[in-house]
């Protein structure tokens, strides 16, 4: 895959994804459904997403072919990653064999230094391989995905309110109660993070003191 006229450039793609989360998580949280914020989500509160796209591994969205033929994912429909026909071998086989395992296994055991120490490698582990086709400037042997700085800049204007979420669904509450929050005119902190004290970091990743952040009107 390679980039093209037709190509939607990485900032444009990051700007769309926060612009429409932040319609999403004032109004629409639990009622309606958009694959990369629910996997997001997952990240945060250290749970497994439900799109391959942000796991750890691949392998478990394999396609067969009208002849028979199964191929390790849709996105890599070729001669190389042709594991097989089921008219030949049994999907189950297939579906456990070493290559296959293998292919998933490569999504994380690939990754580049760059991807491997960013603070939001926990939520993408460099996302789709397909899409890793940018070299790195420091090191021309490692691919960066071209999607990188999308990634980059959506996790980091998502990151406050992904915070109170999960704080929200681990106090057993629902994460949808986020929009009765985004829409008082004064959030009460406290209700949501008790333990907080006034000098601990502020829980928006800031890196400043509650009482000198979020905490200052709690």
């Amino acid at each position: 895959m390679l980039k093209s006229q037709e190509s939607v450039l990485p900032e444009q793609y990051g700007k769309f994804l926060s612009t429409i989360f932040d319609e999403w998580v004032r109004n629409d949280v639990g009622n309606i459904f958009v694959n990369v914020f629910d996997a997001s989500l997952a990240s945060w509160v250290n749970y497994p997403p439900s799109v391959c796209l942000f796991a750890d591994r691949c392998g478990t969205a394999m396609i067969i072919e009208h002849n028979g033929d199964v191929y390790s994912c849709d996105h890599f429909a070729d001669s190389e990653h042709l594991l097989g026909n089921i008219m030949e071998t049994t999907l189950e086989k297939i579906v456990n064999s070493p290559a296959q395992i293998q292919f998933g296994l490569d999504k994380s055991d690939t990754l580049s230094k760059k991807c491997i120490v960013c603070d939001y490698k926990f939520a993408c582990w460099g996302a789709c391989p397909k899409h890793r086709f940018i070299k790195d400037e420091s090191d021309e042997k490692e691919d960066l995905n071209y999607l990188c700085p999308s990634y980059k800049e959506f996790f980091k204007h998502i990151n406050w309110p992904m915070t109170i979420m999960a704080a929200l669904f681990n106090q057993g509450r629902a994460p949808a109660d986020i929009m009765t929050l985004l829409n008082k005119k004064h959030m009460n902190l406290r209700e949501i993070f008790p333990q907080i004290g006034r000098n601990d970091p502020c829980p928006c990743g800031s890196g400043l003191k509650f009482k000198k952040c979020h905490g200052r009107l709690n």
